[in-house]
């Protein structure tokens, strides 16, 4: 089998708010610039940030001083799709890619997991926002090739990576870049409270900030009530929504990921002032900016992991206010949950991915498990960006072509590897 060209693989470690998107862009743009022809492909987990990606390049494109009007811009959902700002359909996509045959074009391709089908593309960059929301399969698909012959270069980017990806790194299979926080961004206060306090706590804190015109998100680990005797606790986004309601009357909206009209809501709840609160899903997780928003509550917390927690509590605090706060509501027995914890001593994202690696283990990295500690690199914790140029220096000191002489038992380790990775 011919060996394939190398090609990049990084990923770009940038806490919520550092400026990752932009990054995309760019790199997007001017390696496009760079070459006559070809294809990059941004994808995102969900339809609301693939569309508000595209909607900022599309933006960043017309607006720009600098000609680039030589770069097409598509869109790509099951549902939507958009050519250069037009709304499109199925045909006109199909007789754009049979162009693609023909002539020479420079495209950028965005959109959710209908990009892995699109297989008449022949990427030859890969861009994955918000990389911890996709499977190892998923992201693998888009970089492949069926001759092998070109490698797509692979860039993914997390504020919270995957504890598999953070164990990569290690090994210099997977380079890792860092972003610095924007400067001014204001501090998030993280705090314990319970579901018996709503009355007593929670509402008046919810009330402080309306009466200050800002907004507050209320989020639930699932949409309806069930019988379930287990789940008698948990709070449900119905259930939630009532109370709300009849708290807030009429300065609610709620939405979840089942929705159809999600874009609308999102919209409503970002432009209209008398709509101050939305009891939402982890629906808002990624892709969500109000600048208004300075409260997130987020009800039965235990339940979701410490990255999703860290990408909540980055809906807020995209503003100047000093009274951001996020409430991680549970019940006085799961009060010390380690994840909750964590996320209450710190803010910076890397430190809570590394906190998740400790927590979930760094999973199999000759396989597709993302986590758990039936791994190779069990005593692989506390990873710091200060060691990779250590790591780096160590690497490349190995003779790889005579490592049967000079490190026999990794040899062994990686013929071992090796041949269970061409069986799979």
């Amino acid at each position: 089998m011919p060996k394939a060209i190398p090609a990049l693989n990084r990923i770009i470690i940038g806490d919520v708010g550092s400026g990752k998107t932009i990054v995309a862009f760019f790199i997007a743009l001017s390696y496009l610039k760079n070459i006559a022809s070809g294809n990059v492909a941004l994808m995102a987990p969900t339809e609301v940030l693939a569309l508000q990606h595209y909607n900022n390049l599309l933006n960043l494109v017309q607006t720009s001083k600098v000609d680039l009007d030589w770069v097409n811009l598509i869109f790509q959902t099951n549902k939507t799709k958009f050519i250069n700002g037009n709304l499109a359909t199925k045909k006109e996509i199909n007789n754009y890619l049979l162009d693609l045959k023909n002539q020479a074009k420079q495209t950028i391709w965005i959109g959710t997991q209908a990009l892995l089908f699109q297989e008449e593309i022949l990427y030859n960059l890969v861009l994955i926002d918000e990389q911890h929301r996709f499977g190892v399969r998923q992201r693998q698909k888009l970089s492949s090739t069926e001759d092998n012959q070109i490698e797509a270069h692979y860039i993914s980017f997390s504020a919270t990576p995957i504890p598999r990806s953070l164990a990569l790194t290690t090994y210099k299979y997977l380079k890792p870049h860092f972003l610095e926080r924007l400067p001014g961004r204001n501090k998030i206060v993280t705090e314990i409270s319970f579901f018996e306090e709503f009355e007593s706590k929670i509402q008046d804190k919810i009330t402080q900030h309306l009466s200050l015109n800002q907004k507050v998100y209320v989020v639930c680990s699932k949409i309806e009530d069930t019988d379930d005797p287990g789940q008698s606790e948990i709070w449900s986004l119905k259930k939630t929504a009532e109370i709300i309601e009849r708290y807030f009357p009429n300065k609610s909206l709620a939405i979840h990921g089942k929705d159809k009209d999600k874009q609308n809501i999102l919209t409503e709840f970002r432009d209209n002032p008398n709509k101050q609160i939305l009891v939402a899903t982890s629906v808002i997780e990624v892709g969500v900016d109000v600048k208004e928003a300075s409260l997130i509550l987020i009800l039965n917390a235990e339940r979701f992991g410490l990255a999703a927690l860290h990408q909540l509590r980055g809906r807020i605090g995209r503003n100047n206010y000093q009274n951001n706060l996020c409430l991680l509501v549970t019940t006085r027995e799961k009060q010390y949950a380690k994840r909750l914890q964590y996320l209450c001593e710190y803010e910076d994202g890397f430190l809570i991915a590394n906190k998740d690696l400790e927590l979930r283990g760094s999973g199999q990295l000759f396989g597709s498990q993302q986590s758990g500690f039936d791994s190779e690199v069990l005593d692989l914790m506390g990873l710091d960006p200060d060691i990779y140029s250590q790591i780096d220096v160590l690497v490349d000191s190995l003779n790889l072509n005579n490592l049967k002489k000079e490190v026999p038992r990794l040899h062994n380790y990686l013929e071992v590897k090796l041949a269970e990775t061409w069986q799979e």
